[in-house]
């Protein structure tokens, strides 16, 4: 992967794990004034035979690919071609089946999907896992996942680290190499005790971020490193949390710096850790900058949130205010990781919502979700002041709200994205420049 948005950006630094590249090139950094508002390539979901909206997707050097209940489809990253086109794996002994859980990232050429069986508008136990090799769009390894906690889950966690395929199933952690023959499974309660689940996971380097939910606490969770290799958990620690954050809610944002996310409804909290997981800062989710958009955009597993992530820097929207009866607008905000202090709020406009994209070398891109009057288009806001510069012009009026309803993906010089939207005007995916 090769620069992404959409849970976080990672920006160089730090001692951490890192799930993206988030530093650039002088000359990579330079290459976002060369955005010129061209869609340079888009697909629907139309002509693909899916359902009308995305579970997620993933994005390399080569291809774009968007996920859906019913499969997958791949596209050129560069010119927008179709490469392939896969369908939710059949069920063992046969049986239709719907796409249930998606990994946040591919590694080794490989992605991961979950399945199970298709219910309709649901799947009840999200109980398969497949190995899709993205060079061909088959399915390279699948098997059954064993449960964590006996009742079984509608969804999944899943990433490939070093080699391994690395799940989260029903509270429990397993490894697979990348046939599908199971490594290792994870003993919970000999790793942090007992009545403990795995709640969620990210890739770190070389290593597994794991969290821990004690079921016995809600104020507490406990942040571990595992070795994708054995399953060996070589650092963990207990975060006490927030008064208002409940365990159950909490989530990795990111794992270069680790930061983790929790909320529910307005009450919720952004909870920076250093080296040994211990707090550094918290930012609440209400204060006098209003309300920040901790919401979630998709949850194929891992809940993605439209935030960028920095050594030291969170950057985050407030959610929207309305401003008449058919326009809103918010603000793109900048918080300091070490103290949690607010460093700048900015505006794009005063009818408009945008949502952060990526972090450029000395800048932020964030992108206008558009209106009629005032389409999608994408800004550069620098690091230290928030000060914003119009990149390009306005791209299409066809991806007004494309912004907010993508996962999208910055490598230095065009913007990727994957729309998870069940809005059939937005297109699956897209390429801008």
């Amino acid at each position: 992967m090769i620069g992404a948005a959409g849970y976080a950006i990672f920006g160089d630094g730090g001692d951490g794990g890192t799930t993206a590249r988030g530093g650039l090139s002088e000359g990579a950094q330079r290459k976002s004034g060369q955005l010129k508002g061209k869609v340079l390539w888009q697909s629907g979901h139309a002509s693909q035979d899916l359902s009308s909206y995305s579970l997620s997707g993933w994005h390399t050097a080569d291809l774009t690919v968007a996920v859906a209940p019913q499969g997958l489809v791949a596209y050129d990253s560069r010119t927008g071609r179709q490469r392939w086109q896969m369908s939710s794996p059949p069920l063992p002994g046969g049986g239709p089946s719907l796409i249930c859980g998606v990994s946040t990232e591919t590694g080794g050429n490989v992605g991961v999907i979950g399945f199970g069986p298709d219910g309709g508008d649901t799947v009840t136990k999200c109980k398969e896992f497949a190995l899709v090799d993205l060079a061909t769009g088959r399915a390279r390894g699948q098997g059954t996942l064993p449960s964590g906690i006996g009742l079984g889950s509608k969804t999944m966690s899943a990433e490939v680290i070093d080699g391994t395929a690395v799940i989260e199933y029903d509270g429990g952690l397993t490894g697979f190499d990348l046939s599908g023959h199971q490594r290792w499974r994870l003993d919970v309660k000999a790793a942090v005790g007992d009545r403990h689940v795995v709640s969620d996971l990210l890739p770190g380097a070389n290593a597994a971020m794991v969290l821990f939910d004690g079921l016995d606490s809600d104020d507490t969770v406990t942040v571990a490193q595992v070795s994708p290799k054995d399953g060996t958990v070589t650092k963990k620690a207990p975060v006490t949390l927030p008064s208002d954050v409940r365990s159950a809610n909490v989530q990795f944002l990111s794992t270069r710096p680790v930061v983790l996310s929790g909320s529910s409804g307005d009450h919720g909290a952004f909870i920076s850790l250093d080296d040994a997981f211990r707090v550094k800062a918290t930012i609440a989710q209400t204060g006098a900058w209003g309300t920040l958009d901790m919401s979630g955009y998709s949850h194929a597993g891992h809940d993605l949130i439209h935030a960028a992530v920095s050594s030291d820097t969170l950057v985050v929207g407030t959610s929207a205010e309305t401003v008449s009866s058919t326009r809103e607008t918010n603000k793109i905000m900048a918080f300091d990781l070490a103290t949690g202090r607010q460093r700048w709020a900015t505006s794009l406009g005063p009818e408009v919502t945008s949502v952060p994209v990526a972090f450029d070398g000395d800048a932020v891109l964030a992108m206008l979700n558009g209106t009629y009057e005032n389409p999608p288009q994408v800004f550069r806001l620098a690091v230290t002041d928030g000060k914003a510069t119009p990149i390009g012009p306005a791209y299409s009026k066809d991806f007004i709200l494309a912004p907010e309803t993508s996962r999208m993906y910055w490598d230095g010089s065009r913007i990727f994205g994957v729309s998870l939207s069940a809005m059939t005007e937005t297109p699956s995916a897209y390429a801008l420049g």
